[in-house]
């Protein structure tokens, strides 16, 4: 077998990869992303909870208002 192969041997080869250098300009190296999380989506859910809580309250009290005197 000859020694001209491409292929580096494992002694020459560096121990990590240094692809940081290696991006694009334009690329975002997604362990250094910045995560931007949408509160509407966390409120709206809370919201319509509320909204039919205040509802039975409301439709509770236009039931007892509604009953005759005792």
């Amino acid at each position: 077998m000859t020694e001209n192969l491409p292929a580096t041997r494992p002694d020459e080869a560096p121990l990590v990869v240094d692809t940081v250098h290696d991006l694009h300009p334009d690329h975002l190296d997604p362990q250094h992303q910045y995560v931007q999380q949408n509160i509407g989506a966390g409120l709206i859910p809370l919201a319509v909870i509320v909204i039919l809580l205040l509802a039975f309250v409301a439709a509770a009290w236009t039931f007892f208002a509604a009953q005759p005197p005792a």
